[in-house]
């Protein structure tokens, strides 16, 4: 009887979770929609953004705007965006990787790279390993802000114009399907040439002039950068929480299906044993 109640016992906490796991699916799949719009609506504007600012680096040169400079890179920052909460699946470990490969890959600068997180789990991952995190930033997952990256992003502008950066990247779980995440680090300041195309080799003119256009791009595209960095990430923490919750949600009633199968065999082994014991004193109340 004892092993009965341990494993009916444990039935109902098996069960108990599988309705919390059920419950976490439904409120991450009601996020996931959400969130995956802003993240694939606002794709082609920013991409667009950084073409346009790519097109005037490769035809002005970097004499037209300090952002433009590339100089001998001794310090690095990367921004790494991950997540405040647990509970989906390899979301954060593989940032946790990328970050330090990219240490590992940088180990060579004259300064130590720089790390910038925003996320909880990606600063406990690091610190675990002893890996410094040099900056946090905080609550910017609730209701994600355009205004709070700005912020971010102004920072990181002033830091680059001082010298104290020669490179910056940005590093986020690209969204692809809620079963698929893939890690991206992409190269925010110096400009990157990643739209070339021989069919724009023609004249333009820029007015009032190229310096002030670009003074006013400049902020825009690095506060672009960060805001749909968090905005893919968000869209990517949901989807691998809804499909680890799924998973978790499966699990749950496999492990209930053998244990019913378990308690089945035990009650009716408990039960012959009765009967025999019953038989047994019949046969000897009879003698």
């Amino acid at each position: 009887m004892a092993n009965l109640k341990a494993i009916r016992k444990r039935i109902q906490g098996v069960r108990g979770t599988q309705q919390l796991t059920r419950a976490m699916k439904l409120v991450a799949a009601a996020k996931l929609r959400k969130a995956q719009e802003q993240a694939v609506d606002n794709r082609p504007a920013v991409d667009s953004l950084a073409s346009i600012l790519e097109h005037l680096s490769r035809r002005l040169g970097e004499e037209y705007h300090p952002l433009l400079v590339h100089r001998p890179v001794r310090r690095v920052i990367l921004i790494a965006l991950a997540s405040d909460r647990g509970m989906c699946g390899t979301f954060n470990v593989n940032i946790g990787k990328q970050v330090l490969q990219f240490v590992q890959d940088h180990t060579d600068l004259e300064h130590r790279v720089t790390i910038a997180a925003v996320g909880k789990k990606v600063v406990q991952y690091l610190k675990q390993r002893n890996v410094a995190v040099d900056r946090h930033f905080d609550n910017l997952f609730g209701e994600v802000s355009y205004e709070r990256c700005s912020e971010i992003g102004a920072d990181l502008s002033h830091h680059y114009l001082a010298g104290d950066y020669d490179e910056a990247y940005v590093l986020y779980n690209w969204f692809r399907s809620p079963v698929a995440q893939v890690p991206l680090l992409r190269r925010i300041l110096p400009v990157t040439d990643r739209f070339e195309d021989a069919r724009e080799q023609r004249p333009f003119i820029l007015e009032p002039s190229p310096r002030g256009i670009l003074d006013t791009l400049f902020p825009i595209y690095v506060n672009s950068q960060i805001y749909h960095g968090l905005l893919e990430s968000v869209a990517s923490e949901m989807g691998a929480r809804m499909t680890a919750m799924d998973n978790a949600s499966n699990n749950a009633q496999a492990l209930i299906h053998r244990l019913t199968l378990a308690y089945n065999k035990a009650r009716q082994d408990a039960i012959t044993s009765e009967l025999m014991d019953i038989v047994n004193g019949a046969e000897a109340l009879r003698l």
